[in-house]
């Protein structure tokens, strides 16, 4: 029986933290299957059919294009780093996901549906968004707990 265990990702500092958990906790087992996901809002497409105003608008969408090509590769990079840790590359999968609603809810029913047994989430120390809404590390926790096993590391 394997363990499935998903790990956002959000290129911040306090990911490396969660990796770092992730080698400590799960490297060196067989039956574990991580997956580093990645949600995104999505660029939206325009159509500038020889307008130079929705021509200038969609090169500035390109930019934005380019730095998710630019993300997509970074996870690509993380996985390889947890390769080059031991893991075996047929354990890892990278989800680099357009939001169709917010992250947190996206999260939960990809948990949900794909039957994850574990979320390894990292807190934002000080981020003061967190005292006026609720973190996504708590809203997940609170969905999920007990059914799937909920890591949150400072």
């Amino acid at each position: 029986m394997s363990v499935k265990v998903i790990i956002p990702y959000n290129f911040s500092a306090n990911d490396a933290k969660s990796m770092d958990f992730v080698t400590s906790n799960y490297l060196g087992r067989e039956d574990v299957h991580l997956a580093l996901f990645h949600g995104y809002q999505p660029v939206p497409v325009i159509n500038s059919l020889n307008n130079p105003i929705m021509d200038k608008m969609n090169q500035a969408t390109s930019h934005l294009r380019k730095q998710l090509n630019d993300q997509e590769r970074m996870l690509a990079a993380v996985k390889q780093q947890l390769v080059a840790k031991g893991f075996r590359p047929q354990q890892i999968d990278c989800l680099f996901v357009a939001l169709k609603e917010d992250l947190a809810s996206d999260l939960i029913r990809l948990i949900i549906n794909e039957k994850y047994d574990a979320v390894v989430l990292n807190k934002n120390p000080g981020n003061i968004i967190n005292y006026f809404t609720r973190s996504l590390s708590g809203r997940i926790a609170k969905v999920l707990e007990p059914q799937v096993r909920v890591h949150i590391v400072n």
